[in-house]
């Protein structure tokens, strides 16, 4: 049997995989990924990006093909629960939107996933990966030195074998290797069963033009009193989710569709539909050995609220840069507990986010006494600060899991606040500089040259600034703060003699 070598494996080529393979290649660890599909997707699947999601785009180089992918109409994104298309606006989501540009330099993305993942893979080819569609993973065994992956390639029914130092499972929902791995999972299971009917229809007389629709219609005379009208990446071409009945007929659906608009004279033609299930379900650890999870493989949330795409692209920014730094030894293998440690307390309340949302917006009464009332927005994407991973607690005042981003501590485990700093040569933000490296910005005299030596000694790639104050990000003043590749905050101090000793800490070294 044919064998081949490679570091990574990723087994999914969706928006977390592609996402993986992306952030590594940035890093520079080549990686090889495998789909069962013919191609990236093509179906009007998860929409938007949030601005950290555009952060770490924006890092990737792909923030601008992101942008570009809009969809037809304005730059602005209606989202609403109303009576029908036509109806009464019960409550409107972007009016009563926190200001996200108060926590981030970056606008929200409007892109469809098929979009997304077209620009995800295009990049990582870019950046050195070997992207294999029709291509299944048939059986895996790891033992301390790697993993020893079957792959079938679909087109020539042939089976080869892949060596591999690390593999990241994004095989989605329906994927096997968590179970095989034997991961379990937790949350509240089953939350509805849907159908999405894509659907051609001249709405823009009542839609309005902006580039994003969605309309959450609460309405009693549709089954279970609610559904959702979505636009998509095409003009005059929308989707009409509603609760899935295996009796409904063609009449049923067409009655359904006209009353979620408002039109019951409505013409239109139906192009397609699926069914599928609305689910709460988090993986009960993301990693088993050189095993890791992302994407829909380590959680699965309705799609309410937007998130679920977001997260999946996240995780694999957030592991990106670990898993490069060990794979290319700059860092202990130990580093990889982080990405269970860091990703799994957020994913678990960003799921329960969405499906309060899911209790809203489809006035669920009972789904909403189980999970309670959605978290502040702006708290639950920008407030997010780890209890435990790769960074150096400092014993400031209270830990907590979630703060006002707002008022943020700056903390190690928390976002490095988006505040601009007085730079030695003009005003600085952090948020602004990101990019595929450590950061350290300083006030002390030696700051900058200790920064840069402990950088020469772990062969890190880092970028020193001299500042006046350290303050903007909640430090002492003349102190110091560490910034991983990520823009999470690492370590903060008086002393720049300490980075050295915090480096070592942060990469397990």
């Amino acid at each position: 049997m044919q064998s081949d070598r490679t570091d990574v494996l990723i087994v999914g080529a969706g928006l977390a995989g592609l996402s993986s393979a992306m952030f590594l290649g940035l890093h520079g660890v080549h990686s090889v990924v495998v789909e069962r599909r013919r191609s990236t997707s093509t179906l009007p699947k998860a929409r938007g990006q949030n601005p950290i999601t555009m952060e770490a785009l924006r890092v990737a180089g792909v923030a601008e093909a992101i942008h570009a992918a809009i969809p037809p109409g304005r730059p602005n994104i209606t989202s609403v629960v109303s009576e029908s298309m036509t109806g009464r606006v019960i409550h409107d989501h972007v009016a009563n939107r926190p200001d996200f540009s108060r926590f981030s330099p970056e606008r929200p993305g409007m892109a469809s996933q098929a979009k997304t993942e077209r620009a995800f893979a295009a990049r990582a080819r870019e950046l050195g990966a070997d992207i294999r569609f029709e291509t299944s993973c048939e059986s895996f065994e790891q033992d301390a030195d790697g993993v020893q992956v079957v792959l079938r390639s679909l087109a020539a029914d042939r089976l080869y074998r892949v060596s591999a130092r690390y593999v990241i499972a994004a095989d989605g929902i329906r994927g096997t290797l968590a179970r095989k791995l034997g991961i379990g999972t937790h949350g509240h299971g089953l939350l509805t069963t849907a159908t999405a009917v894509r659907f051609r229809a001249d709405l823009s007389k009542i839609a309005g033009d902006s580039a994003m629709v969605v309309h959450y219609i609460q309405n009693p005379g549709l089954p279970d009193g609610a559904g959702v009208l979505v636009s998509t990446d095409y003009r005059n071409e929308w989707v009409a989710n509603m609760s899935a009945d295996p009796e409904r007929d063609e009449a049923g659906t067409a009655e359904i569709i006209r009353t979620m608009v408002g039109l019951p004279d409505l013409d239109f033609e139906v192009l397609d539909s699926i069914t599928y299930d609305y689910a709460h379900r988090i993986a009960d650890r993301f990693r088993e050995g050189r095993v890791f999870l992302v994407g829909d493989a380590a959680h699965v949330m309705p799609p309410t609220g937007g998130q679920g795409g977001n997260a999946a692209v996240q995780d694999g920014y957030y592991l990106g840069w670990k898993l490069a730094a060990v794979v290319q030894g700059r860092a202990g293998p130990e580093l990889l507990d982080s990405h269970d440690a860091e990703r799994r307390p957020y994913t678990e309340v960003v799921c329960t986010w969405q499906a309060a949302n899911l209790a809203e917006r489809r006035n669920m009464p009972g789904l909403g006494e189980r999970v309670g009332k959605p978290m502040d927005h702006a708290t639950m994407m920008f407030g997010y600060a780890s209890l435990e991973g790769a960074f150096v607690p400092d014993g400031s005042g209270e830990v907590r899991e979630f703060e006002n981003p707002a008022t943020p501590s700056g903390r190690p485990g928390a976002r490095v606040p988006y505040a601009e700093l007085p730079g030695i040569e003009g005003p600085l933000q952090p948020r602004k500089l990101l990019g595929p490296y450590f950061m350290v910005f300083t006030a002390a005299r030696n700051g900058v040259a200790a920064a840069e030596s402990a950088a020469k000694d772990f062969g890190l790639a880092l970028k020193a600034y001299r500042v006046a104050s350290v303050q903007p990000l909640g430090a002492e003043p003349e102190g110091t703060v560490l910034v991983r590749p990520d823009g999470v905050v690492a370590w903060r101090g008086a002393d720049p003699a300490d980075l050295e000793p915090a480096l070592r800490t942060v990469l397990c070294r």
